[in-house]
């Protein structure tokens, strides 16, 4: 079976979870702003989907108690309980939404403990070829040899944070390019961008975006970017915009993302 590249890899993981936390992505840790109690590692696993418990069951409860001398035995328990039960507890930890600082250093510490580390590089190659899969499956729809690093990464996102592509396909991209003609396509996605209304960090990241991105989306850039424009336009249009800058600034190889200037080049995107 075909495998992505090392360094097509190691590219996804420093984009994908770099849009969430700082750092080394292994040891990410956040709160429950979004309702998942505690997301935690390189791809943000969570108590609220089930996604964290089987790492840590894995890693073993001594891995815990030794990483979290505090909140060890809580920890397995949230791990080892129901949904809600673990929620309860991991919310226990927080003020509002933000973990306070004694728990939110031993959950860093434990992601990065070398169990831990090695269930998640277990958890990330199985994204990983999930990703190059229907990366692969894409490009040769699309009438390509072989998918290239961009398009593996904006699947490895996709595959991570959105699950599928809600009926996108090859050829749903090339009618819209052709319906709006090459010249004119970009506009209408930075139209979109410009025209967002509101005043949150993601509006303004919009507004920037359309400003980088317009006249600048050559060849593979433009196809990937009115990728990232259809697949967002499934969203709740109140996350749309979001969606966009995101998805767009792996498509462009730089962008505004959660008020930061990301910048892909280094990656060869």
């Amino acid at each position: 079976m075909q495998k992505p590249a090392a360094d097509w890899i190691k590219a996804a993981i420093s984009i994908t979870p770099g849009f969430e936390v700082a750092g080394d992505p292994y040891r990410g840790v956040s709160g429950d702003f979004d309702g998942m109690g505690i997301s935690c590692g390189a791809l943000q696993w969570n108590i609220g989907q089930g996604s964290l418990q089987p790492l840590v069951v894995r890693a073993g409860q001594a891995t815990v108690l030794s990483a979290m001398p505090v909140h060890g035995s809580q920890m397995w328990l949230a791990c080892t309980s129901s949904i809600s039960k673990g929620l309860s507890i991991v919310r226990g930890w927080q003020t509002g939404s933000k973990l306070r600082a004694s728990a939110k250093a031993e959950l860093s510490a434990l992601m990065n403990t070398p169990h831990m580390r090695a269930q998640q590089d277990g958890e990330i190659d199985l994204v990983a070829q999930r990703s190059f899969e229907r990366a692969n499956k894409w490009a040769t729809s699309a009438g390509h040899a072989a998918p290239t690093k961009r398009l593996f990464c904006w699947f490895f996102d996709i595959v991570t944070q959105n699950g599928g592509l809600e009926g996108l396909t090859p050829k749903t991209v090339s009618d819209f390019i052709k319906l709006n003609s090459p010249d004119r396509v970009d506009d209408l996605i930075c139209d979109f961008l410009n025209n967002t209304r509101g005043s949150s960090g993601h509006v303004i990241d919009a507004h920037k975006n359309a400003a980088l991105w317009r006249n600048n989306a050559p060849g593979e850039k433009l196809d990937i970017l009115c990728m990232s424009y259809l697949r967002s336009k499934t969203a709740n249009p109140r996350w749309q915009h979001v969606v966009l800058n995101r998805k767009g600034s792996i498509a462009m190889g730089k962008g505004w993302v959660n008020s930061g200037l990301r910048d892909f080049t280094v990656h060869g995107l």
